[in-house]
């Protein structure tokens, strides 16, 4: 019969075994999730919208929840490091590409879809070059609420039809396209001083000649 001890042992250390694996496990789930959440909004219904955004919501939690997790059992990863934005990027994109593609009434046009997911492309492009260089780029203040603004714009758009929350009418589309005009002010923004900031660094680690990088 096993003694207490060794028996709190044997929990303490599946406890940490899981703590480390749960960040991946999170981020796969994360991505595994979005084929559904692209399958709801293809004809979306009220009903089905509603289910969109809990999926949404979910995995946008699952997203703090798996950096948390790695930085409480120090599980951060390679592949980690690689998945979580990759998921966040598809889960971000598929949203916005679906709600711009609703047959009969698109919820986002299509133009601020493209100007966003470009800015994505651009912005990820130059810190690639960056990285082959061995030069790291943090993360803008701006990007950072840009990112906020763009998840909570889209569960605004996910809902779409007008509410009573507290006994009063709330437009969630006229309050998420509100917020989606704020995400890509940011975006462009913040778009532009990544652009001065590798251009600086570059300067000063004789990099590339400035006319190579276009930020007008």
């Amino acid at each position: 019969m096993a003694s207490p001890s060794s028996s709190s042992v044997a929990t303490s250390h599946w406890s940490d075994d899981w703590g480390r694996r749960a960040p991946n496990i999170l981020t796969i789930g994360r991505m595994l999730a979005v084929p559904v959440f692209v399958v709801l909004l293809i004809n979306p219904t009220p009903q089905s919208s509603l289910w969109a955004t809990a999926i949404f919501v979910i995995a946008s939690v699952t997203d703090w929840l798996d950096g948390y997790l790695a930085r409480l059992y120090q599980a951060e990863s390679i592949l980690g490091k690689l998945l979580d934005p990759l998921a966040d990027k598809v889960l971000v994109t598929a949203a916005l590409v679906m709600l711009a593609a609703v047959p009969f009434d698109p919820r986002v046009p299509a133009w601020m879809v493209v100007v966003l997911l470009s800015r994505e492309l651009i912005v990820t492009g130059l810190r690639s070059i960056a990285a082959i260089r061995q030069t790291v780029v943090p993360a803008a203040e701006w990007a950072k609420h840009k990112t906020a603004w763009t998840m909570i714009a889209i569960v605004f758009l996910l809902i779409h039809e007008p509410y009573h929350v507290g006994g009063m009418l709330i437009d969630f589309h006229f309050a998420g396209m509100f917020f989606l005009w704020i995400a890509l002010v940011l975006s462009l923004l913040s778009g532009y001083a990544y652009a001065i900031q590798l251009r600086e660094i570059w300067q000063a680690t004789d990099g590339p000649a400035t006319e190579d990088i276009r930020i007008d």
